[in-house]
């Protein structure tokens, strides 16, 4: 990777020979180097500045379409890292750069505008060059410094029969863990942990106890539920219905996806997206919808980018949700709490202790009631799922009970 030039939005930054020598030096030198001299050009400019990075890539087998998103990728991982911003949505970016017409994205929070300005092809290798306006900023809120960890399963089809027009039955299953894999590359904020391995009809089921009992099964804070509500082909013509008509046939991609607390059953977040796309298939082909050939399909890129996009508004609501855990036990005054490595604890944290209790009204009707403990806690020591915490006065910790909750607010 090479730094070719960086700009104020307002004109051209005048670097000081010093500087320029660092950026040399650094160059001959392992990454980790690289991103630290970067780190020191911000310091020295404003907090908004347009930089120009390259990537490269071997193109295998001919496939320059892969080798175009890994070069591409690597351009922008290395840019952000160079003005100390984050990762995290590397791949989200460089899946829209690629797909744009303008070859131009424009993401929330660190990345204002992300630009292709070169693509180049020789000896086996494509070079392409970015320019991105980056400026790094902090943490919105302190619970977006911990992992939400989020169980779902298959993927329910709403209108079983529409699956029959290509045979594509399987199409929850494999949708789910897309959904599983685009989390996985584009955010730390939020994590599927778990895909149970069976079709849950969450449009007719007592959501909020099946998501309580999931999320108790699976050790999670959340659930995520899909609901694949139209996946119809329209085969429709002006001389009529012909199920064996292929050309500008249109199939549906709509899904509704919320979010529900594991803990209280309560529905948090919900939202419905709609698209349509060329289906190229015959009325009695029998579609592998786990295959490439699949997901090279016009259909199958639709289905990607509308998930990727229910990423994107899924991590924007969840980032600064409180982070919950539970007290797994208690001895010395010292607490256990299924919260740790793996969800970005550090020692020397500070957490919310309290516990919920239902309470019913004369009417029978039940309400949820959040108890707080006056004691903050603080983590002592961390593994990989749990943590030690304690009250952060030393005082004692007498009434607290296992399945007691801790949060990171």
């Amino acid at each position: 990777m090479k730094i070719i030039e960086a700009h104020h939005q307002h004109g051209p930054i005048l670097l000081k020979p010093f500087f320029l020598n660092i950026l040399v030096g650094c160059f001959s030198f392992i990454r980790l180097s690289v991103i630290s001299c970067g780190l020191l050009l911000i310091a020295s400019t404003s907090n908004a500045a347009w930089f120009s990075a390259t990537g490269q890539a071997v193109v295998v087998n001919g496939n320059k379409e892969a080798a175009r998103k890994e070069a591409t990728e690597e351009a922008i991982k290395q840019a952000l890292l160079f003005a100390g911003a984050s990762v995290r949505s590397v791949s989200q970016m460089t899946n829209g750069l690629l797909m744009d017409e303008h070859l131009e994205i424009r993401a929330n929070g660190e990345v204002n505008t992300i630009q292709l300005i070169d693509e180049v092809y020789q000896d086996g290798l494509v070079t392409v060059s970015i320019r991105a306006d980056i400026f790094a900023q902090d943490a919105q809120c302190s619970a977006a410094d911990y992992t939400k960890k989020i169980a779902t399963t298959y993927f329910p089809v709403q209108f079983q029969a529409q699956a029959a027009d290509g045979q594509i039955q399987d199409i929850g299953k494999v949708t789910a863990l897309k959904l599983q894999s685009l989390i996985d590359k584009i955010t730390t904020s939020v994590e599927i942990t778990h895909v149970a391995p069976y079709v849950f009809d969450w449009h007719m089921a007592n959501v909020p106890r099946e998501s309580q009992a999931l999320a108790n099964k699976t050790n999670t804070q959340y659930i995520v539920n899909v609901v694949l509500n139209d996946i119809s082909v329209d085969r429709y013509e002006r001389a009529g219905f012909n199920p064996f008509k292929t050309e500008n046939s249109i199939r549906s991609f709509d899904f509704t996806l919320s979010l529900v607390d594991g803990a209280t059953g309560e529905e948090l977040y919900r939202q419905s997206y709609e698209s349509k796309a060329p289906w190229d298939f015959q009325f009695t082909d029998s579609i592998d919808v786990a295959s490439d050939k699949f997901w090279r399909s016009q259909y199958g890129k639709n289905i990607k980018t509308m998930l990727q996009q229910g990423v994107t508004d899924l991590e924007e609501f969840a980032i600064c949700q409180p982070t919950m855990g539970r007290v797994l036990a208690v001895a010395n005054n010292q607490l256990q709490i299924n919260l740790g490595r793996s969800h970005q604890v550090q020692q020397g944290d500070q957490l919310t202790l309290f516990n919920v209790k239902q309470i019913t009204d004369n009417f029978g009707q039940e309400y949820r009631q959040f108890v707080l403990h006056p004691t903050t806690l603080v983590v002592r020591q961390v593994y990989n799922d749990t943590a030690t915490v304690e009250a952060a006065d030393r005082s004692l910790l007498g009434d607290v009970q296992p399945n007691d909750y801790v949060a990171r607010q």
